[in-house]
């Protein structure tokens, strides 16, 4: 990233078939600028329902979700991404708003099990596996949503040797 400021990994991710990225902290390691200069290298959508870009250069760049169609199977996918301020040095993000994950992760969930008829329903979330204090991670979100099948978790770079289940909502 140091180099090329996202274009390689952006490439790499095309070329071994990504359907769909969330973004992550790192994405504004050049700016939002930096991060929306690199779109024309992916073939792939970026994903990320709780980050409004309004009044940025990646305004209209993202989806919130995507909806695939595998065999039979439906599948809705939407992204998540952590709380830049504190995290990201607040010139790199500029006027990238946050909002708070939870709420909207049971409104696109339930849109796209219910009004879109999803058979699977995954978040892909940059929020970090799980915290000490009561910030919101991947587990918490597990636990306080409903209608997510499948979590597919970066930021904290947690490896497990087997998936992890909890209860919802």
């Amino acid at each position: 990233f140091n180099f090329y400021h996202g274009e390689l990994e952006m490439k790499l991710m095309s070329e071994m078939g990504y359907d769909a990225s969330a973004i992550g902290n790192h994405d504004f390691d050049a700016g939002v600028d930096g991060l929306a200069a690199q779109l024309p290298n992916a073939n792939f959508p970026l994903l990320c329902a709780n980050y409004n870009f309004t009044n940025t250069s990646m305004e209209g760049k993202t989806l919130p979700y995507k909806i695939f169609q595998r065999s039979k199977i439906k599948i809705g996918v939407f992204g998540l991404g952590i709380e830049l301020s504190g995290l990201v040095p607040d010139k790199l993000f500029g006027n990238t708003a946050y909002s708070e994950p939870i709420s909207i992760a049971n409104k696109i969930a339930a849109q796209l099990r219910n009004d879109e008829q999803c058979h699977l329903v995954i978040c892909l979330s940059h929020l970090g596996f799980q915290y000490a204090d009561d910030k919101v991670s991947d587990e918490v979100l597990a636990k306080n949503t409903n209608n997510i099948d499948l979590i597919i978790g970066g930021h904290t770079h947690t490896f497990f040797d087997a998936p992890i289940s909890y209860i919802n909502a």
